[in-house]
């Protein structure tokens, strides 16, 4: 039996989580900006009837911004995040083969619900997710991964499907005329870059694409186009895929709430960064055998000395050691520091990761495995921590307190279902 996919596509998640607690940006246009405050990152329906665009930097809009009386917002991750663990929570109930493509999408297996009740059941799963939630969403019914991708935007342009649209009650014709006038770059996994190079081959909408020679494409273009064109015509090519992959790398890089020059500020950011990768490591149940630091200026300051470095280290042992991974970082550090420059960047990436319960004694005696059982229960315990009673309960010293280079969140609203000390209180 072919399997029936449904993507559940969140509507303007960011906003949207945002609108939960703050009912006016569910009527008012509305955007979240990104790390520092810089870049518009999310935006709701009527913000994009403005024609604000994901990307945009916030100085250029804030005559229209005012004009409009747009609510503004910096990214609160820590919210969204947590939403879409509830969202997670409520769509395991209606099918057993999940896949969280992002923080607002979600593949869905539904070929065990009956065809005639598809849509219904399409409905259901919007209904429940928003009693539940507060989320509206929109999904997509379809044969293929890529269909449902297009039922998804189709449903977001057309009011009439009521935010359910089940291909398979759909004709031919009226999809390929729907497809006709959708632009090759609004398919699934299909860019400017490509779609720059399908329009040189006189392939610009999403039906003409559907009907090109697929095997030609393949040897121009390579099989992941192939693919997308065969699941245009209905024949599945990407599987649901439950099981989440293991990241080839982990890296952690903001930008600071102002330039640093000073050594132990840049040590501090470097520390808390390692912290960070090295909470993402262990909750993917890995280890890391390659740890690199970049450091550098703003390169959009013309009036600032320029400066931009590198350094990468390889371990003597995969690890997972958060202190064993800062003093790494902070000796890279000092390796690219030069003084005299304002920097506004610092970054820790981790590669060359394994799985955690997989290790390579040397031949010398140098790995201690009651060494290595030891750091694993102390971090064990710290993740515990800090999981259930709050991030950051728990840190290394070399992480600091102050942080004064920290991010710009100047208009972060509360982190209402993480912290306690923030939950809205109705007096």
């Amino acid at each position: 039996m072919s399997t029936i996919f449904a993507l559940v596509d969140c509507d303007a998640f960011y906003c949207s989580c945002e609108a939960l607690f703050h009912r006016a940006a569910a009527s008012r246009p509305a955007i979240v900006l990104g790390n520092n405050d810089g870049c518009v990152v999310a935006r709701n329906r009527l913000a994009r009837a403005l024609t604000i665009k994901v990307g945009t930097p916030l100085f250029p809009i804030r005559a229209l911004v005012e004009r409009f009386h747009v609510l503004v917002y910096s990214s609160n991750y820590a919210l969204y995040a947590d939403l879409s663990r509830r969202v997670m929570m409520v769509l395991s109930r209606f099918s057993e083969q999940i896949e969280q493509y992002s923080i607002d999408e979600v593949w869905l297996d539904l070929s065990h619900v009956p065809p005639q009740e598809l849509t219904g059941y399409g409905h259901l799963i919007r209904t429940q997710i928003e009693q539940r939630t507060g989320i509206p969403v929109s999904v997509g019914i379809a044969s293929t991964k890529t269909l449902a991708k297009v039922a998804c935007e189709l449903v977001k342009t057309h009011r009439a499907y009521q935010g359910v649209l089940n291909l398979f009650e759909m004709a031919d014709g009226e999809l390929d005329a729907r497809l006709a006038r959708m632009e090759t770059e609004e398919i699934w996994m299909i860019g400017r870059a490509l779609a720059r190079r399908l329009k040189g081959y006189g392939i610009i909408t999403a039906r003409t694409l559907k009907y090109a020679d697929h095997v030609w494409l393949r040897h121009l273009l390579g099989i992941q186009v192939q693919r997308i064109v065969l699941e245009l015509r209905g024949l599945s090519c990407f599987p649901l895929e439950t099981r989440a992959r293991r990241r080839k790398m982990i890296s952690v890089a903001l930008s600071f709430g102002r330039p640093v020059e000073c050594l132990s500020e840049l040590e501090e950011a470097s520390a808390h960064y390692t912290a960070r990768a090295a909470e993402k490591l262990r909750r993917e149940q890995g280890q890391a055998g390659r740890i690199a630091v970049f450091l550098a200026t703003n390169p959009f300051d013309p009036k600032s000395p320029q400066y931009a470095r590198s350094a990468e280290q390889h371990l003597a042992f995969p690890t997972a050691f958060t202190p064993e991974l800062i003093q790494a970082a902070k000796g890279l550090l000092r390796q690219i520091y030069q003084s005299g420059y304002p920097f506004k960047r610092v970054g820790v990436q981790l590669s060359q990761i394994t799985p955690e319960d997989v290790h390579q004694p040397d031949l010398f005696g140098a790995f201690d495995w009651t060494e290595q059982a030891r750091r694993a229960r102390l971090m064990a315990v710290v993740d515990v921590v800090n999981t259930f009673v709050g991030r950051d309960m728990l840190i290394w010293g070399a992480q600091g307190l102050e942080r004064s280079w920290w991010i710009k969140q100047a208009r972060r609203s509360p982190r209402a279902t993480t912290r306690w000390n923030e939950i809205p209180q109705i007096r």
